[in-house]
C-alpha cells in the first residue's frame, strides 16, 4: 500500500505550439518516480498537482493566456462531479485506456455540457468514433516509428468531416514537425525544439557578438552587479538597447515621462527582470521555436535559485547563473566548456557546470533528476518541495517571457 503522505510523482509542463510555432498551450504532466505505478498513486498525484497548479500558483500565473491540457485519471471520469476544475483555458485529456461503456459516455456528455473541452487519443476514439467524436474538441495522434506523411494522411482521413482540431505528439525533429505542418494539425508537441539549428552558427553577426553577449550575461548575474559596467556593455549592442527601451516604455503605461536612459530602465524593471529579459532577447534571436529552450532555461535557473535558498553556503544568485548556463550549449549550439571559457566563469561555476561537482553541482544534479523523474529513496522525500519549486519557477519564467513579448 503506498504511503499517501509521500509524493512519488514529479510535476512537469510540456509545451504545445501552433502552426506558426507560437507557444499556445502546456500539458500538465505528473510523471512517476521509481516504483510509482499504481492507480492510487496516479489519483493522489493528479489531485496534488491540480491543487498546486490551480489554487497555490494560479492558472494565470502558470500559463498566462495559454491553454492548459490537464490529463485526468479514469476515476475522475467515473465521478464527474468531483472534477472541480475551471472550464476556461482548460483542455481535459482523457485516459488512453478509458473503458467505453454507457456510463462512461453519459459522464463524458455531462462534462461536455458543463463546458469542458475534451481531448482523446486517436487509439481511444477509433474504438467508438460515432459516440465519442460529438463530445470531443481535440484528437491527438502519437507519432510512432512507422509513421510517415502517407501513413499519417491515412490515419487522419477519418476526421476529415469532424468539427474538431487535431494534435500530433512525439515530434523529435524539425523535419518531422515540418512534415506534419503540411497536414491539417492545429497543435504540435514533442522535443523538436531541442534540435533547432542555432542562429549563432547560421549568421556571422550573431556568432561575432556571442562572446560580448555572454560577458553581458555574466555581469548581470553577478551577486552585486555594477550599474556602470552593465551600461557600458549594453550600449555595445544597439539592437538590444532598442528592444529594452521598447519593453520599458510599454511597461510604463500611462506615465507622462518616457524612459530615456539605460539607468532608468534598470531602476524601473529591477535587476531581476533586466537579467531575465536580456537573457530572453539575447538568446531567443526572434526565433519562436528557440523560445521554448529559453523558457526551459529560465525555469531551470529559477529552480536552482530556489533550491539554493533552502541550502546553506550556496549563493542563490550564483545558483541562478548555474541553472541558466547549464542549458547554454543547447541554446547557442556550441560545447559548454567553450562557453565557460568565453564567459570566464569562476572555478565554482565551472566545476558545477562541467563536472556537476560541489554544492552547485549537487543542485544541478537534483534538477536533472527531477526533470527525468529519477530519484533514489533519500531524494524522493523532497518531491513535494521540488514540485512546488518547479511550478513557482514556471510562473516566474512565464512573467519574464510575457515582458519580452
Amino acid at each position: 500500500m503506498p504511503d499517501a503522505s509521500k509524493t512519488t510523482y514529479c510535476i512537469f509542463l510540456r509545451p504545445l505550439c501552433d502552426r506558426q510555432f507560437s507557444h499556445v498551450a502546456d500539458e500538465l504532466i505528473y510523471r512517476p518516480g521509481n516504483g510509482s505505478t499504481t492507480s492510487s498513486d496516479a489519483l493522489t498525484a493528479s489531485a496534488r498537482a491540480y491543487v498546486t497548479a490551480f489554487f497555490e500558483i494560479g492558472l494565470s500565473a502558470l500559463v498566462g493566456n495559454r491553454t492548459l491540457l490537464v490529463p485526468v485519471p479514469e476515476h475522475w471520469v467515473a465521478q464527474p462531479d468531483i472534477m472541480q476544475l475551471p472550464t476556461e483555458k482548460i483542455l481535459v485529456g482523457l485516459p488512453e485506456a478509458l473503458g467505453i461503456d454507457h456510463d462512461t459516455l453519459k459522464n463524458l456528455g455531462q462534462l461536455h455540457e458543463q463546458g469542458y473541452r475534451l481531448l482523446a487519443d486517436d487509439s481511444l476514439v477509433s474504438r467508438n468514433p460515432d459516440a465519442l467524436l460529438p463530445l470531443l474538441s481535440v484528437v491527438r495522434f502519437r507519432l510512432n516509428n512507422t509513421d510517415n506523411a502517407q501513413t499519417l494522411r491515412e490515419r487522419i482521413k477519418a476526421y476529415a468531416c469532424a468539427p474538431i482540431e487535431l494534435m500530433v505528439d512525439n515530434l523529435e525533429t524539425l523535419e518531422q514537425l515540418n512534415h506534419c505542418r503540411e497536414l491539417p494539425f492545429s497543435y504540435f508537441q514533442g522535443d523538436f525544439y531541442a534540435s533547432v539549428n542555432p542562429v549563432a552558427n547560421a549568421t556571422g553577426h550573431r556568432a561575432g557578438n556571442r562572446a560580448a553577449s555572454l560577458r553581458l550575461l555574466r555581469e548581470l548575474y553577478l551577486p552585486n552587479p555594477e550599474l556602470h559596467r552593465i551600461e557600458s556593455l549594453l550600449i555595445q549592442d544597439p539592437h538590444l538597447c532598442a528592444l529594452l527601451f521598447k519593453r520599458a516604455n510599454t511597461a510604463s503605461g500611462e506615465r507622462l515621462r518616457r524612459v530615456t536612459k539605460l539607468q532608468q530602465i534598470i531602476m524601473l524593471l529591477g535587476y531581476d527582470k533586466i537579467r531575465a529579459l536580456t537573457t530572453t532577447l539575447l538568446l531567443a534571436h526572434n526565433e519562436p521555436v528557440k523560445r521554448f529552450l529559453v523558457f526551459k532555461a529560465l525555469v531551470r535557473a529559477s529552480m536552482a535559485r530556489r533550491l539554493a535558498s533552502h541550502a546553506s553556503g550556496v549563493d542563490p544568485d550564483t545558483a541562478l547563473t548555474a541553472g541558466l548556463f547549464s542549458m547554454m550549449d543547447q541554446i547557442e549550439g556550441i560545447p559548454l566548456d567553450t562557453l565557460v571559457t568565453e564567459t570566464r566563469l569562476d572555478p565554482e561555476l565551472e566545476q558545477a557546470l562541467l563536472q556537476h561537482q560541489g554544492e552547485l553541482g549537487k543542485i544541478l544534479r537534483i534538477i536533472f533528476a527531477f526533470e527525468n523523474a529519477r530519484f533514489d529513496r533519500d531524494t524522493a522525500g523532497s518531491l513535494d518541495q521540488l514540485n512546488g519549486d518547479y511550478l513557482a519557477s514556471v510562473a516566474w519564467a512565464q512573467e519574464i517571457m510575457a515582458i519580452a513579448d
